[in-house]
């Protein structure tokens, strides 16, 4: 019975052996940390809006606020009557150029036989170009609303609005069957990329920030990095606090603009300490701990003896390689965490370590009961 249940633990050491990730305590420094409060948000010329070209009226909406557009997707519909008549004028210049054209070849016959002058060629030329002039121009038009001129076989009115970058649908900003005028916005679109946090520090602490400074950004359970820009010129009228701009380097996903979040600043003096994964740190019997191989673990437990000590034995086999080593946290920053207890390059547990956590917390019962 004993044998088997050294096997089963044995099993179970095994299988979990891969979750277990030793790393080794580096020295860093950590300087002092502010933490303050940071809104997102994004620059200007970030902040795009959808324009109606042509006047018209508000048909249509194919996006909704929040969803996510790639460019040239299309974002609304309007009927407009300028368009009506300029694709209806396009056609009927069509067949101008086709009539222009039968009479600049029936008058080069002409001139041939000495029926017709020079300057009658001269004119049905000038004629002919002039109007094809007009129909490129209109083709150029069509073509900048996103319209194909060889496709267009009847007038339309209908103007399909399409977005002119990426981006995420950030407000409708007109209600739908509005008329509207020329260069109405209607889509106000934020690209999903580039966001800022905009932190509110004391004026003090920002203006001996130094320009290497870097931030973690969190929101929830999100932790997003971030590095310093640039202090804005004026100072928050209802907080009194500086502003100070990051980017936010990690963000690679679609944020809320103006949500807030706190922020971990890390600013001068900077003193050095030996430093930990924060995945390494868990709290044991009422102190904070990590957990460290211990000799036998090290040089892979073996360990000489005679074989006849069947008892002795499986307790050898049931030995856990780690012992947990009391350490006082300093400082946190981000996922690194300053400890006292520990020696630069002293292995330790970084992930894993709630497995190693429970064996020990068995370990330790079953020592009791003995």
């Amino acid at each position: 019975m004993k044998k088997t249940l050294t096997l089963l633990i044995l099993a179970a050491v095994t299988l979990a052996a891969s979750d277990i990730v030793i790393a080794k305590a580096v020295e860093r420094g950590f300087g002092k940390i502010l933490r303050v409060n940071a809104k997102i948000v994004q620059l200007s010329n970030q902040r795009q809006r959808i324009v109606s070209r042509l006047g018209g009226h508000l048909e249509r909406y194919f996006v909704e606020p929040g969803a996510t557009v790639e460019r040239g997707e299309p974002v609304a519909a309007v009927k407009s009557l300028e368009l009506s008549g300029m694709t209806a004028n396009y056609l009927a210049l069509g067949n101008t150029i086709k009539a222009a054209r039968e009479r600049l070849a029936s008058t080069k016959n002409l001139y041939a036989k000495g029926l017709a002058s020079r300057q009658d060629v001269n004119r049905e030329e000038i004629a002919l170009a002039a109007v094809e002039a007009e129909r490129n121009t209109l083709a150029s038009q069509l073509k900048s609303l996103g319209i194909d001129p060889a496709k267009l076989k009847t007038a339309t009115d209908t103007l399909t609005i399409r977005a002119h970058a990426d981006g995420l649908v950030s407000r409708l900003l007109v209600p739908l069957h509005t008329n509207l005028t020329a260069e109405t916005p209607i889509v106000s679109l934020v690209q999903k990329s580039g966001y800022y946090a905009l932190a509110y520090v004391s004026v003090a602490d920002a203006l001996r920030m130094p320009e290497t400074a870097r931030g973690i950004l969190r929101i929830g359970d999100e932790r997003f990095e971030c590095r310093y820009l640039s202090l804005l010129p004026k100072v928050d009228e209802e907080t009194q606090r500086a502003q100070m701009l990051f980017w936010i380097e990690s963000s690679r996903k679609s944020l809320l603009l103006d949500a807030f979040g706190e922020m971990e600043i890390e600013v001068p003096p900077f003193e050095k300490s030996v430093a930990v994964k924060k995945s390494g740190l868990t709290m044991f019997e009422g102190e904070w701990v990590v957990f460290v191989p211990t000799a036998e673990g090290e040089h892979g437990g073996e360990e000489e003896h005679d074989g006849h000590e069947e008892e002795g034995e499986e307790h050898r086999h049931e030995a856990l390689p780690y012992e947990p080593r009391v350490v006082k946290i300093l400082e946190r920053f981000g996922n690194d965490v300053a400890v006292r207890g520990l020696h630069p390059g002293e292995p330790y547990v970084s992930d894993g370590v709630w497995f190693v956590k429970s064996m020990a917390l068995k370990e330790r019962m079953g020592g009791h009961g003995h």
